[in-house]
Parts: structure tokens; C-alpha cells; sequence
């Protein structure tokens, strides 16, 4: 969290917002910790990005990019919002929360803003974002199902760990991994080589379809991150829980050290004799 939905939303949150963000020069940066910033220093970072230009925001798997330009030069401010960033526009004069990490100030009066509570998010300047992308797998919102099939027949691995595999398909992370092999009815500790033709062009149909509905609705709200957030989890987080199809207990157990949520009704296992660990 957050995962593609969520930076979807802030990607087009940023193209519609009013007044637009497009075409704003950078006034002023305020760096409230200065850890946030990545592979430079703060006076690199700054030199750079200091009467810019905002030309473009753009979204590839987690990752958010913006396009700058300069009398000198075009770059991209590449940001990875982690477990808990969050990114914004407000006006300038309003203060920053407790959890500020960076403010850009505007030459419209709007301050574009980045909060984070737990640090873990970061930013930094590319010249290109496929420098940043080119070891990830295709966008797991756009992949199609094809290339989805080619990629998951090359591998033999778990599908849970599969899917949160970044160079497999980008973008997927815990909860909706959980959620895509729930609507796909595939047990997460199911083995790649144990699927059919079927199951696996069904697990790429889930994989958008939960993706796409997840975008649609501006992500999930999970822990209070994204407010704006109106994604219904049908599995993830809802251990001790009825299924939402056939009223079993939803489970949960670890698969590639991540908490896994799973219906034993309907996202039956394949294997014998197995051992769920609590």
C-alpha cells in the first residue's frame, strides 16, 4: 500500500486538478526531511528542479513521474510513495501536516505536497523513466494476455509470490494479489505449473478486472491512507470473516513472508496434505 490503483489516482488527480498543474513553474521547494531525497544531494536536487516547469505526469506500475523542464534541460522527478506516502495539491499558505516531507510551491498559489508518517517514500531525478522501469515486467493494469500467459509459463513459483514479483507484471502488490486470485478462485500457494490454459487466462482476466474496478474507484482506504479511497476488499484483511460467495471463514497464512488472504471454499488447493501455517 499503495499500489497501482492508488497511484493511478493521484496521477489523474494531478492532470484534473484546478487549477491545472501543467504549465506551473516551481517557485520554491520547501524540504521538510531532507531523506527523502534519493541519489543526489539536497543542492543538486535543488539546482535542478528550482524554476522549473511541471510538462507531464505520467504512472508506471507504483512509481509516479513527473516531467520537468528548464531553460537548461528536461528531466523527470521520479517518486516511489511506499508504504505510506501520499501525494497532493492544496494552496501554498496553508500549512503543512505533521507528516510533510516535501512542499513544491507554485507560481499559481497551490503547493504540491508529498506526506509520508512512516519515511519509507522517496524521490529523485532521472533523465528517463525507463531508467527506472526497464528491470519491471509490463504494467499490470495494460498487460496483455498473451505477453500475461508467455511470462507466467516461463516461471514455476507460487502465484502469491509470482504476483508480487515486480519484474513479472508491475504494480501489483499485497492487497491486490490477494484479491485477483480470489476473484480467479486459485489458491495463492498453487504452483504456476499446476495451472491450466484456462485457469491462467482467468487469473490475467481477474488480475485487471480487480485492478481496473480498484482504479475506477480511486483505490482502497486501508489504515486511513488513501480516504478518498472507495475499493471494497472482498478477501484482503477479512481473516475470521465470511466469504463474501459461500459464508466460510476467510484464512490467513504467510506465503513469501506477506500475510495472504484466502476463502478455503473457494480458492481450493491443489496440493495434498498441506499445512497452513497461522
Amino acid at each position: 500500500m499503495p499500489e497501482l490503483p492508488e497511484v493511478e489516482s493521484v496521477v489523474r488527480n494531478m492532470l484534473n486538478s484546478k487549477p491545472p498543474l501543467i504549465g506551473c513553474r516551481i517557485k520554491s521547494f520547501d524540504l521538510t526531511w531532507p531523506g527523502v531525497v534519493k541519489d543526489s544531494t539536497v543542492d543538486e536536487f535543488l539546482a535542478v528542479i528550482n524554476s522549473s516547469s511541471f510538462r507531464s505526469v505520467s504512472r508506471y506500475g507504483k512509481y509516479l513521474f513527473f516531467g520537468l523542464e528548464n531553460a537548461a534541460s528536461q528531466t523527470y522527478l521520479a517518486l516511489h510513495l511506499r508504504m505510506t506516502g501520499i501525494v497532493y495539491i492544496n494552496n501554498s499558505d496553508q500549512p503543512p501536516g505533521p507528516h510533510n516531507r516535501f512542499s513544491i510551491h507554485l507560481d499559481n498559489g497551490m503547493a504540491l505536497r508529498f506526506d509520508d508518517p512512516r519515511k519509507f517514500g522517496r524521490v529523485w531525478l532521472v533523465n528517463s523513466p525507463s531508467s527506472v522501469t526497464s528491470g519491471l515486467g509490463p504494467d499490470a493494469l495494460t498487460v496483455g494476455p498473451d505477453e500475461f500467459c508467455r511470462r507466467l509459463r516461463n516461471t514455476n513459483r507460487q502465484l502469491k509470490v509470482l504476483l508480487l514479483d515486480q519484474s513479472f507484471v508491475a504494480g501489483i502488490g499485497n492487497i491486490y494479489a490477494d484479491e485477483s486470485l480470489f476473484l480467479a478462485c486459485l489458491n495463492p500457494l498453487q504452483k504456476t505449473s499446476e495451472l491450466s490454459d484456462s485457469e491462467v487466462l482467468s487469473l490475467h482476466k481477474s488480475v485487471v478486472a480487480v485492478l481496473s474496478e480498484a482504479v475506477a474507484t480511486d483505490g482502497a482506504n486501508i489504515d486511513g491512507v488513501f480516504k478518498a479511497g472507495n475499493y471494497r476488499v472482498k478477501v484482503y484483511g477479512r481473516q475470521g470473516k465470511d466469504c463474501i460467495n459461500c459464508g466460510e471463514k476467510i484464512e490467513k497464512i504467510r506465503v513469501g513472508q506477506r500475510g495472504t488472504h484466502f476463502c478455503p471454499v473457494c480458492q481450493p488447493s491443489k496440493i495434498t496434505n498441506l499445512v497452513f501455517a497461522s
